[in-house]
């Protein structure tokens, strides 16, 4: 009997390792918003702002995440924690799950996840440091100022 359940589970095992690939690889190609990310891909965080946070994997593949609503403290702290429901068979981060701010005093507001929006380079970019859209300068020439009159 132990020669028949092992093949099978060498079977199950490497079906959970294809569809855990096979969803990484997904996420990579579609440029619609994705419901999870595996946790395995995600590499670094950053906070933009009190309402959005950047997740980054080692593919240099960004996603944008909208809280679904504005998280009190989130950009003042920059940090927070995530946790994943147990007993998944591979772990990721979903839509459903939430974020808590981590506050120096202490652990702050949960807050909820939305879509994981994929995002170009160039689009990563304007979000971390290139120029904001909304600024524009125009050159501007200065009045002529009359040369002072001569001291009598």
């Amino acid at each position: 009997m132990t020669r028949k359940v092992l093949p099978a589970l060498l079977g199950l095992l490497s079906l959970a390792g294809a569809v855990a690939a096979q969803e990484e690889d997904e996420e990579q190609a579609s440029d619609e918003p994705v419901r999870c990310l595996s946790m395995n891909s995600i590499r670094s965080t950053r906070v933009l702002d009190d309402s959005r946070v950047l997740l980054l994997n080692a593919r240099d593949k960004a996603w944008l995440n909208r809280l679904d609503r504005e998280c009190l403290g989130l950009s003042r702290s920059g940090t927070f924690e995530y946790r994943v429901q147990s007993g998944a068979r591979h772990a990721r981060l979903c839509s459903t799950d939430s974020i808590t701010v981590l506050e120096s005093t202490g652990r702050g507001l949960n807050c909820g996840l939305g879509m994981f929006e994929p995002l170009s380079p160039d689009e990563l970019e304007s979000l971390i440091g290139g120029p904001s859209p909304t600024i524009t300068s125009a050159p501007v020439e200065l009045p002529k100022q009359d040369a002072p009159a001569a001291p009598p």
